[in-house]
């Protein structure tokens, strides 16, 4: 960014301070007062838990002239130079970005589902720094992927961006709709359907119904891929109205998975003929997430020659399926970053040929509401089913887990008491999967564990 702070408030519609300098120069926008420095826009956020106009006074201080705010407290315009006045902070951050994304011709990539959004934006980001350069690529920074994260994104873009990749994350319905018509998003998709917050709605329809509307906000021209795998697709017709759509995920589309082997050799069969590449991560969950990089990618424009080798170079992302050493030489799968019923099953599926004895230790999933009780206890039925000799549980919820499991199992609601019967009885040639909703913090598990 280097726009005037005058233009700044234009497209936030604010007003600015009359003790400001309007030429002052605007090179970024951030929420966290602790990354602020000369030529900063510091918007002053009013959270459940914080307040960010309480630090104007300090920053001010420090940087004195040579910063700007974004304020929704009237009283504070006298006070300080450089304020943009509007009436609520964390609406007019998403006008800002809006506005200032409508800048950019290039193509725009919406991605958002229950499981796999950061997976397929960071597949997606390998492959399109193979085909554009990584200095050219803008991709979502973590899991920013809320109504302050994804504004913040699209503040980003530069002149030298040739690909913008944004992701998009909901737990209740309008969530989407906000977000999408916020980016305008020029190639959109649904990964998938699955029960992750299930806790705010009715139904997987429901949830569907909420997902789809990413493609609300996709440009009239832009592209809409669908993919068939998912059951609820019909539900989104309506959504997407005449907007062209790229169909993808089953045989007869112009993408989809020919064949995939547990050492991660994986064929796609695409309308510019077959890629097969081995990926580094485990589980077929992640080659479907590379058959949806690939939908998108191939509407970007990327080469088959990119596509091939992003995804052959694509090596995982933190607290996903990571693979770690224990402190005795046995294997840990980490997936302790977030978690649902259907997350927790795919990562059971993905260890199935690594070597045994295989032990899950589980966390509590959040957001599940009415449906958490047996939620969790079919997920003891889950592992019962597919080889898991030895559960631990953690938290509360789990407890329906552990009854429902038949093999060696092990309730825990003290985290070092689990850490030590780990580090006692974990057998050196065992694979331990990890996962847990992200309050349950299992890393911290994981820690003590390597």
């Amino acid at each position: 960014m280097n726009l005037t702070l005058a233009e700044v408030a234009k497209l936030a519609n604010g007003i600015v301070s009359d003790n400001s300098n309007t030429n002052l120069i605007i090179k970024e926008v951030v929420i966290d007062s602790r990354n602020v420095i000369n030529n900063h826009l510091f918007v002053a956020i009013k959270g459940d838990s914080d307040d960010g106009h309480r630090y104007l006074e300090s920053l001010f201080s420090k940087f004195e002239n040579n910063i700007a705010a974004l304020v929704s407290d009237k009283s504070l315009l006298n006070k300080y130079p450089n304020l943009i006045y509007v009436s609520d902070t964390t609406h007019a951050l998403g006008i800002l970005g809006s506005n200032y994304r409508q800048k950019f011709n290039i193509p725009v990539v919406g991605i958002t589902g229950s499981n796999g959004k950061t997976t397929v934006k960071e597949m997606l980001k390998s492959i399109c720094i193979h085909e554009f350069g990584e200095d050219n690529v803008l991709a979502t920074v973590g899991t920013l992927n809320n109504h302050w994260g994804m504004p913040l994104t699209l503040l980003a873009l530069d002149t030298k961006h040739k690909v913008a990749i944004i992701e998009m994350g909901m737990n209740h319905s309008g969530e989407m709709d906000y977000l999408s018509n916020l980016a305008k998003p020029s190639i959109v998709t649904v990964i998938n359907v699955m029960m992750a917050h299930a806790g705010f709605f009715n139904d997987l329809s429901d949830i569907a119904r909420a997902k789809g509307e990413i493609y609300h906000g996709l440009l009239n021209d832009g592209i809409a891929c669908v993919n068939l795998n998912v059951p609820f697709y019909k539900l989104w017709i309506n959504d997407i109205g005449n907007k062209p759509i790229f169909n993808y995920g089953i045989p007869g589309t112009d993408c989809y998975l020919l064949d995939s082997k547990t050492d991660g050799t994986t064929t796609i069969v695409t309308n510019r003929g077959q890629i097969k590449v081995k990926l580094k991560v485990l589980g077929q969950h992640n080659q479907e997430n590379a058959v949806v990089a690939t939908a998108l990618a191939l509407k970007v424009g990327c080469s088959i020659e990119s596509i091939t080798n992003g995804l052959n170079n694509y090596v995982g992302y933190k607290g996903r399926l990571e693979l770690k050493t224990a402190f005795n030489g046995a294997l840990i799968i980490d997936d302790s970053y977030n978690g649902n019923p259907d997350s927790v099953k795919a990562g059971i599926r993905a260890i199935e040929n690594l070597s045994k004895p295989h032990w899950v230790i589980l966390g509590d999933l959040g957001e599940l509401g009415k449906y958490s009780d047996e939620a969790h206890s079919k997920l003891g039925e889950f592992a019962n089913q597919n080889g898991i000799e030895v559960l631990l549980t953690y938290g509360e919820h789990t407890k329906h887990t552990h009854n429902s499991f038949k093999g060696i199992k092990r309730h825990f609601i003290d985290k070092e008491q689990l850490i030590d019967y780990c580090k006692n009885n974990l057998p050196s040639n065992a694979t331990l999967f990890v996962k847990g909703s992200k309050t349950a913090k299992l890393y911290e598990v994981i820690d003590k564990l390597v």
